[in-house]
């Protein structure tokens, strides 16, 4: 399990990091490449996502379709800071892994899906769905904020990253 927490806080050191470069306008503008969401827009899910978690670990269930979708969150970037400092003070209480019940919508029917799921198969599905959107991210900022910095594994799978470093130094050697 602290493995899976140390890539959780990882993502959102990373993506800490990068919001420190970018101003309150930029964080709400809505981008024609995002189909006018914005970066806070994208920051907002990524957080809630993690929050789901948290509850769950807490409550033994969790449902991210019942997400707060916190207009706060998407539209002041300081907010957003505080909500990604608390999650890292959150995780700090998670030691053990958790089994849980996952409620989901996966259908047009009215009736929720129960799934019997873990907290890490949940945080491990985060994380990935974290870096899926520090892709969109970085992808859509190139193309608009061009002054924007990002870490070489910003948006980058674990995976991806082994794979890169393993073929450079194949070919290397």
């Amino acid at each position: 399990m602290n493995y899976l927490v140390e890539s959780a806080n990882h993502t959102l050191y990373q993506l800490k990091s990068f919001l420190k470069q970018v101003s309150q306008e930029e964080y709400t503008n809505p981008l024609p490449i995002f189909s006018d969401s914005t970066i806070g827009m994208h920051v907002r899910h990524i957080i809630e996502f993690y929050q789901c978690v948290v509850k769950g670990y807490l409550n033994g269930e969790m449902d991210y379709d019942a997400r707060e979708r916190s207009l706060l969150q998407e539209s002041n970037i300081e907010y957003a800071y505080l909500s990604i400092d608390n999650l890292l003070i959150d995780f700090t209480m998670m030691q053990e892994d958790k089994s849980i019940i996952l409620f989901t919508e996966q259908n047009m029917n009215e009736k929720k899906c129960e799934i019997n799921t873990s907290i890490s198969r949940e945080l491990s599905y985060v994380i990935e769905h974290t870096i899926h959107h520090l892709a969109i991210i970085k992808m859509g900022c190139m193309n608009v904020y061009q002054h924007l910095q990002f870490d070489k594994d910003f948006g980058f799978a674990y995976s991806t990253i082994k794979y890169r470093q393993r073929v450079h130094s194949d070919l290397s050697a």
